[in-house]
């Protein structure tokens, strides 16, 4: 059975949505029982298609802790049902992106002293079975699907503590001396990747570096996160030249718990002294302040920027834990208004608990369960391609604050699609108004998750002069796909 660790913890999630959007009033009078007409009571939505901004590359989720798990029904012969489980997470959801966890187990002790000869016993990377056999399921069911790995933290005797915790308020870290071979554990893993057909593509180097927690991890500085940067960038690149068979790999960083502290702290220092090899600007969503993701996009240029993880971790009684799934309704939201290109969920499954961190609860080789998060997930997913943009959408109205619109339009500019998540607890009637070339289209399709829905297809609404009306129910997300006709 895999080990379990305890939840995610962080900084206190709040409902705080840094959306800065040119927003017009559309006047539809929403006719109430007895004839009354007030137009307030309505939420009005505007998409402005002319307005594009960052472009979206996709979404994804981890296999962190809990790999054991995901592999279980198989374990225990389950080979059918380990199967739709695989079906489940990567052929019915089209994610682009797997994030996967390098423990700290596959060199106990030191292999040698030359980092550039490495010299590693295959017998230490047996944890990777569970992870090898994940991304095998990943990539028969997306052969474009990418792997990205996260080193938590290196082995013990690489460390301040001589243990895998990041060590509390004690911010354990590494030992003076180590960089080079904490780089060559990490390409180390690359390497076994590489041997079991699965090739890694992106790689950060450390998980939450900011913060002093107790699970395995390690912490560093701005200034020392940026020094162990570069060192690991010069460290690949000559890996690259003597192994040319294992693919270097794409460095994400910083990977901080904040993204403000990110923008503030962690990434200019790596743009001034490691620059050139900081190919994705990557940060959690756990310090929810300020116009975080804006002030990312605008330091990595024309850098890529990943939401590298976000979960929600109260706990949750509401049916299915639809509160938790429209906490990442509003992630998202929050994430691509504000720049991002790429949002990653947490972690693809979890034992069964009662709070949000993971998209699937799988009871260890007995079953599994779709919870409310997968089913939004999946429903966010579902009509969004690589390639497509984000374009404006203003919220104005009595519920403006409850609605969160996030609007994507395809590359040939054809297809619009726009999710609107209902944070409240009340129904919230909307009227949405479509522009440009949208303004003629006569129907528009709905699918909608709620406490009693699971991406469920409803029946298409009437367009008129380029509006419609609508009811978002209680603390749900309906998508809007509106397509032109013809070639």
């Amino acid at each position: 059975m895999a080990q379990e660790f305890p939840p995610k913890h962080g900084l206190s999630q709040k409902n705080f949505s840094p959306v800065h959007v040119l927003v017009a009033a559309i006047m539809a009078a929403f006719a109430m029982p007895g004839g009354d007409v007030l137009a307030q009571e309505k939420t009005q939505i505007i998409v402005q298609t002319a307005r594009p901004k960052q472009v979206f590359d996709g979404l994804g989720v981890g296999a962190i802790f809990y790999e054991g798990h995901i592999t279980s029904l198989s374990a225990r012969d389950k080979k059918e049902r380990q199967e739709q489980l695989y079906d489940d997470m990567f052929k019915s959801v089209p994610t682009r992106y797997l994030q996967l966890m390098i423990r700290e187990t596959h060199e106990p002790q030191n292999d040698n002293n030359d980092p550039l000869t490495p010299a590693f016993d295959v017998k230490n990377f047996e944890y990777c079975r569970h992870t090898i056999d994940i991304a095998k399921a990943a990539l028969k069911r997306q052969p474009d699907i990418q792997l990205y790995a996260t080193l938590y933290t290196p082995p013990p005797w690489m460390k301040t503590n001589n243990e895998a915790s990041a060590g509390g308020e004690a911010r354990a870290t590494i030992k003076p001396g180590m960089e080079l071979e904490l780089a060559e554990y990490a390409w180390a893993f690359l390497a076994h990747m590489q041997k079991n057909d699965v090739p890694i593509k992106y790689l950060s180097i450390s998980n939450e570096p900011d913060w002093p927690h107790t699970q395995p991890g390690y912490c560093l500085t701005p200034e020392k996160h940026a020094a162990l940067f570069k060192t690991a960038g010069e460290y690949l690149d000559k890996m690259a030249k003597k192994f040319p068979e294992v693919p270097r790999p794409k460095l994400v960083g910083p990977n901080t718990l904040s993204a403000p502290g990110a923008a503030k702290d962690y990434v200019p220092l790596i743009l001034k002294n490691a620059g050139k090899y900081l190919d994705v600007v990557g940060a959690h969503d756990y310090d929810p302040r300020g116009d975080r993701w804006g002030a990312l996009r605008k330091l990595a240029d024309k850098r890529p920027v990943w939401v590298t993880e976000w979960c929600p971790r109260t706990k949750d009684s509401s049916p299915g834990m639809i509160n938790s799934a429209t906490e990442y309704g509003n992630a998202m939201h929050e994430a691509f208004v504000g720049g991002a290109n790429v949002f990653m969920a947490y972690d693809w499954v979890y034992p069964p608990r009662d709070t949000g961190e993971a998209l699937i609860h799988v009871k260890w080789g007995e079953e599994y369960t779709l919870t409310k998060p997968y089913h939004l997930f999946r429903q966010w997913a579902s009509p969004l391609k690589p390639g497509m943009r984000v374009v404006e959408a203003g919220v104005t109205g009595k519920g403006a604050d409850g609605a969160k619109p996030t609007a994507f339009l395809s590359a040939d500019g054809r297809t619009l699609v726009v999710h609107i998540v209902n944070m409240t607890g009340k129904d919230a009637p909307i009227t949405l108004k479509l522009t440009g070339k949208f303004a003629t289209v006569p129907a528009v399709e709905r699918t909608r998750t709620s406490a009693t829905e699971d991406v469920a297809a409803l029946p298409e609404l009437k367009v008129v002069a380029g509006s419609f009306t609508d009811t978002l129910p209680a603390r749900s997300m309906v998508t809007y796909r509106h397509e032109i006709a013809g070639k």
